[in-house]
C-alpha cells in the first residue's frame, strides 16, 4: 500500500512536456508555441489559422510574465532593430486609416493589425533553435503537401491552363505561388549549408515544390526563384557551375518542345506587347500619381480598388483592378511613403540580422547557417517577386513571412566553441544539419 502511494505521489509532482518547448534557452512558452506553430501550419484554411493565432495571443497574454524576454535577452538578441520599423509600420498604418478617403472602408482593414502580431508573438513564443527548426519542418512539410496537391490538380482535374491555373489548396494562382516560393527557398537553404548524406533528401523534397511552382505559370515567381536557385548554386557548387548552365538550356529546351503554354509564358516576361507586362506599366503610371496625391499617408488602406479607375492611364488595358501588383507601389498608394520606410527598415533589418548571424556562427559552416541563410534566400526571393506582384498583401504568404522576419531574433547567440542543439539536428525529419 505504502509502494502504490508513493508511485501515485511521484506521478502526481511530475510534470507533463510537450516535445521540443523546452530547454536550456527556452523558458517553455508551451501550449502557446503549439497554438503558434499550428496558426503557421494551416494557413491554407485561414479560419482556422485566426483561430489558432487567437489561441496564441491569449496565451502570451494570460501567461505575459513566463513568456516575456528579459531585458538582457531582448537587447541581445536585437528584437528592438525589428519591432521600431514594425511599430512605425503599425502606427502609419492606422494613420493611413483616419486620413482616408473613404474612412469607414479603410477602417475594415484595421483587422490586418491582428495578423500583423505573428511577428512579435515569435518573439514571446519561439525560443532556441530547437523550435524554430520545427516550425521550418512544418513550413516545408506543409509546402511540400501543398505541392503535390498542386500537381495532382493539374494532372487529374481541369487545373493547369493559363484561365484556370492549380490553386492548391487557396482561393488564388498567386497565393499557392508564393507560398511554395517561400517553402523552396527554406529547403534551398539546407541544400546549400546540409551534409553531403542528407543532399537527396533535400532535392526529393525541393523537387515537386519547384515542379508545382512551374506549373502555376506565375511568372514572377519563376523569376523569383531562378534567382535563389541561381544563389544557392553558386555558393554550394560553383564549380559546377558548367552543370547549372547546361542543366538551365536543356529544360529550356524541353520546354519549348513539349510545353508551349510554358514556353510561351516564358518568352514573354519582358515583352511590352502582352497585355499583362503594358498593364503593370499602367499600373504604375496610375501609383506615382495616387502616391502624388497623398505622399505621407497615402489614399487609405483598400482605396485603390475605388479610385484605380481615376487615375489610370488612358491606354490601360483594364478599367478596375484589386491592386498595383507591386508591393512598394501598393504599399505607398494605399498607405504612403513613411510605410513604405518602415517596410524596406523591416526587410532590410532582418537581412541584417540574419547575415550577421550567419557570420557569427562560422559562414555556410555554421550549426545553423540553413536556418539563417534560408531566412536570407526568402527574404531575397519575396522581395524580388514583389517587383512584379503585391505578395505583401497576401495574409497566408504575409504570416510566414512575418515569423521569418522573427527568426534571427528567436536563435541564441552561440558561446565560442558552443555547439547547436545535436539533438534538434538529430530528430530533424527533413534532413537539416550544420555543414561541416
Amino acid at each position: 500500500m505504502a509502494l502504490v502511494l508513493d508511485l501515485e505521489s511521484r506521478m502526481t509532482r511530475q510534470r507533463i512536456r510537450l516535445p521540443w518547448t523546452e530547454s536550456h534557452d527556452s523558458p517553455g512558452p508551451g501550449a502557446g508555441f503549439w497554438f503558434y506553430a499550428l496558426h503557421l501550419a494551416t494557413i491554407w484554411g485561414l479560419a482556422l489559422s485566426n483561430a489558432f493565432q487567437g489561441l496564441a495571443i491569449l496565451w502570451a497574454i494570460f501567461r505575459w510574465k513566463e513568456v516575456k524576454p528579459s531585458a538582457e535577452a531582448f537587447s541581445a538578441a536585437g528584437m528592438a532593430k525589428l519591432l521600431k520599423p514594425f511599430a512605425l509600420y503599425a502606427v502609419v498604418f492606422v494613420i493611413s486609416v483616419l486620413t482616408s478617403y473613404r474612412v469607414p472602408e479603410s477602417a475594415w482593414h484595421l483587422r490586418g493589425l491582428i495578423g500583423l502580431t505573428t511577428l512579435p508573438l515569435a518573439f514571446l513564443l519561439v525560443r532556441g533553435e530547437r523550435q524554430v527548426r520545427l516550425l521550418f519542418d512544418v513550413l516545408i512539410w506543409v509546402t511540400l503537401g501543398l505541392a503535390i496537391l498542386g500537381i495532382g490538380q493539374y494532372l487529374l482535374t481541369d487545373y493547369g491552363g493559363l484561365d484556370n491555373r492549380i490553386p492548391g489548396a487557396f482561393s488564388h494562382y498567386m497565393t499557392y505561388s508564393g507560398i511554395l516560393l517561400v517553402g523552396s527557398c527554406l529547403v534551398l537553404g539546407r541544400v546549400v549549408a546540409g551534409t553531403n548524406g542528407k543532399q537527396l533528401r533535400n532535392w526529393l523534397v525541393l523537387v515537386p515544390i519547384l515542379v508545382a511552382m512551374v506549373l502555376t505559370l506565375t511568372r514572377h515567381a519563376w523569376l523569383a526563384a531562378f534567382l535563389v536557385l541561381t544563389i544557392a548554386w553558386l555558393l554550394r557548387f560553383r564549380r559546377l557551375l558548367w552543370v547549372y548552365i547546361a542543366s538551365a538550356l536543356l529544360l529550356l529546351a524541353f520546354t519549348a518542345s513539349v510545353a508551349p503554354e510554358h514556353w510561351s509564358r516564358l518568352r514573354s516576361i519582358g515583352s511590352l506587347e502582352d497585355p499583362s507586362n503594358y498593364d503593370r506599366l499602367c499600373m504604375t503610371y496610375a501609383g506615382v500619381h495616387m502616391i502624388g496625391d497623398a505622399p505621407l499617408f497615402g489614399i487609405g488602406p483598400g482605396m485603390v480598388e475605388y479610385y484605380y479607375p481615376i487615375y489610370r492611364h488612358p491606354t490601360s488595358t483594364r478599367a478596375h483592378v484589386m491592386h498595383l501588383h507591386n508591393t512598394l507601389m501598393q504599399l505607398g498608394a494605399e498607405r504612403g511613403l513613411l510605410t513604405v520606410v518602415a517596410y524596406l527598415w523591416l526587410m532590410i533589418a532582418a537581412a541584417i540580422l540574419s547575415y550577421r548571424g550567419l557570420k557569427r556562427d562560422g559562414g555556410l559552416s555554421g550549426p545553423r547557417a540553413d536556418l539563417y541563410l534560408g531566412t536570407l534566400l526568402t527574404l531575397i526571393a519575396f522581395n524580388f517577386a514583389g517587383i512584379f506582384e503585391a505578395n505583401w498583401r497576401d495574409t497566408e504568404v504575409q504570416r510566414w513571412m512575418l515569423f521569418l522576419l522573427a527568426v534571427p531574433c528567436c536563435l541564441p547567440i552561440l558561446g565560442r566553441g558552443e555547439k547547436a542543439d545535436e539533438t534538434a539536428i538529430a530528430n530533424d525529419p527533413v534532413g537539416s544539419s550544420s555543414g561541416t
